[in-house]
């Protein structure tokens, strides 16, 4: 998971400038000051061939001898790296809103648009999100996926909508979309049941190229397409058991194969074989920003 944000574009291009830890307060056991000194060894200063291990403020939610999820101590180390941000960002500006750099990298905004089946009338919510969970039961592809993401979702009975208009619970549907695109889209192959720990081991196959545009709850302007950049796996056949290991596109555009203290060069033909359970995509006009 570190190896995957380690080689997010916009996040190691934050990191690499070092404006944060020139205004963090508090740097002792700061989220975010921990992971720009790692991003900075690990991009900069780490060419001696030695094992980088990661700081103890990085992995201290992790417990060494158990199974451990790999997308959650993703998303629990990017929302520990927000509020780091947030704890600094009310201290310089107190009435400042809760954004950080985190939500501008990876936040998106879900559109949810319910409509009464009797009265026709509309209700629309928006929502964040740092990450896309896809259901891949009855899915062959990630765009298949995403299509199903969208599918309209019929309210009745105990579950039916109560319509303002109306004045009582009627039958509704309700549509899913992406509202705002974040600039990092993280896509989450739900492989593991929360009660039993099964795995669900089937291929599902993903682009190296994804275009955004066809998902969006207002699609103007141009394609808006994505790059894959990383890849995160889990080899083993249920959550109890296991190993992790990730690809990554790094230096000059070329991928490595990164297995614990193990990195091989692979080919972008073997990373779209992998069974993925973390997919990292960037909108291309920030990987052509960026270079490392």
């Amino acid at each position: 998971a570190l190896q995957c944000l380690t080689h997010t574009p916009p996040l190691a291009d934050y990191m690499l400038s070092q404006e944060y830890s020139q205004t963090c307060c508090s740097p002792e056991g700061c989220k975010m000051c921990a992971m720009e000194a790692h991003v900075t060894q690990s991009l900069l200063h780490s060419h001696s061939g030695d094992v980088m291990k990661p700081s103890q403020i990085l992995t201290s939610a992790f417990h060494k001898h158990q199974q451990e999820d790999a997308h959650e101590f993703l998303m629990f180390t990017l929302e520990t790296m927000h509020e780091s941000c947030l704890q600094v960002h009310r201290q310089s500006e107190p009435t400042s809103e809760d954004s950080s750099p985190i939500h501008d990298i990876f936040g998106g905004l879900w559109r949810s648009q319910i409509k009464c089946l009797h009265c026709q009338g509309t209700s629309h919510t928006f929502d964040p999100f740092l990450d896309v969970p896809l259901d891949i039961s009855s899915a062959q592809s990630v765009n298949q996926a995403l299509w199903d993401t969208e599918k309209s979702e019929e309210l009745r009975g105990e579950n039916a909508y109560y319509c303002g208009r109306c004045r009582q619970k009627m039958p509704a549907s309700k549509t899913l979309h992406v509202h705002i695109a974040p600039k990092v889209l993280l896509l989450v192959l739900k492989r593991f049941s929360a009660f039993m720990g099964n795995k669900l081991d089937r291929k599902v196959s993903y682009p190296e190229f994804l275009a955004l545009k066809p998902y969006l709850s207002q699609p103007t302007g141009g394609p808006l397409p994505y790059a894959l950049y990383a890849v995160l796996v889990h080899d083993g056949a249920t959550s109890h058991s296991g190993h992790y290991f990730c690809c990554v596109k790094a230096g000059h555009g070329k991928w490595y194969k990164m297995d614990d203290i193990k990195v091989t060069r692979c080919d972008v033909t073997s990373v779209l074989n992998e069974n993925a359970y973390v997919l990292f995509y960037v909108q291309q006009t920030d990987l052509k920003e960026v270079s490392i």
